[in-house]
């Protein structure tokens, strides 16, 4: 357990040397596309415009209270977060081979600081929303204050994701193709384009089962806090001071076990990358 506060101490010291690998990577990833940085906006909208328009028009599904695109945009910028965070972010120890070979640094600074481009990206995608909520209407309640606590946590959770993926990638190669089929299924199972409520209509016992998924908790947090009137449209069986503390553990939680993982497997990075 010490061991893991020690490594968490060395990482934060190492700030400087994260921001400059964000920096770099942001720099190649939109240096050359004509359009820039905007394809940061352009990606999520054009999947929110699509689901709006399927699930709006071609299969219809109920979203009583809030304007259905709203919905979608409270779930698709976290889950895009996610998603890109995790492919990007599988293969960054062995993109980074060199780099590990000439020099020693906390090799956790690869992986997280995927997750921390990640994060400015998706810190932009919310003032989007912020203004997609006004525009729609909708009021900025007080529990909007709570937003810096889901981000945080949903940081922590996917650095404890990413230092996984990068390091069992690392050692077996398979881990990217796994992933490249986990996540469209991890997207289904997450309530992304359908409510929750059409999960505890179904029953209770398979609504406590699905709320296991840790990103159904991280969105059903978020739409708590963006979307006014959210809350009282749960099921019975969910609390908000619930939702709270079961995203705190689980975050916690992942992230403990992948600063674990990786640290067990560090040691033979050199010679498996």
């Amino acid at each position: 357990m010490f061991n893991h506060f020690d490594r968490i101490r060395e990482i934060f010291k190492q700030r400087g040397l994260l921001f400059r690998l964000v920096i770099k990577e942001l720099k190649v990833r939109y240096k050359y596309p004509f359009l820039g940085f905007l394809w940061a906006f352009i990606v999520p909208l054009s999947a929110i415009l699509t689901f709006f328009f399927i699930f709006s028009y071609v299969i219809k599904v109920p979203h009583p209270g809030y304007p259905f695109f709203i919905f979608l945009a409270s779930a698709v910028f976290p889950w895009n977060y996610f998603g890109f965070s995790v492919t990007t972010s599988t293969m960054s120890l062995l993109d980074s081979g060199n780099l590990i070979k000439k020099v020693y640094f906390p090799r956790e600074l690869i992986p997280i600081s995927i997750v921390i481009l990640q994060l400015v990206l998706f810190v932009f995608s919310l003032l989007l929303m912020i203004i997609f909520l006004l525009l729609f209407g909708l009021k900025l309640r007080p529990l909007i204050l709570a937003l810096p606590l889901v981000i945080l946590l949903q940081t922590i959770f996917l650095c404890g994701v990413s230092l996984i993926v990068s390091a069992l990638q690392a050692r077996y190669r398979d881990v990217k193709y796994i992933v490249e089929i986990t996540l469209p299924v991890w997207f289904y199972l997450t309530p992304v384009f359908y409510p929750l409520e059409l999960i505890g209509n179904l029953s209770p016992l398979f609504l406590k089962i699905y709320m296991l998924n840790p990103l159904t908790q991280l969105i059903t947090f978020y739409r708590i806090v963006l979307i006014d009137g959210y809350g009282r449209s749960l099921p019975v069986q969910i609390s908000i001071p619930g939702i709270i503390l079961t995203n705190i553990v689980i975050c916690l939680a992942v992230f403990w076990l992948g600063l674990a993982i990786f640290k067990r497997q560090e040691s033979r990075f050199t010679d498996m990358i």
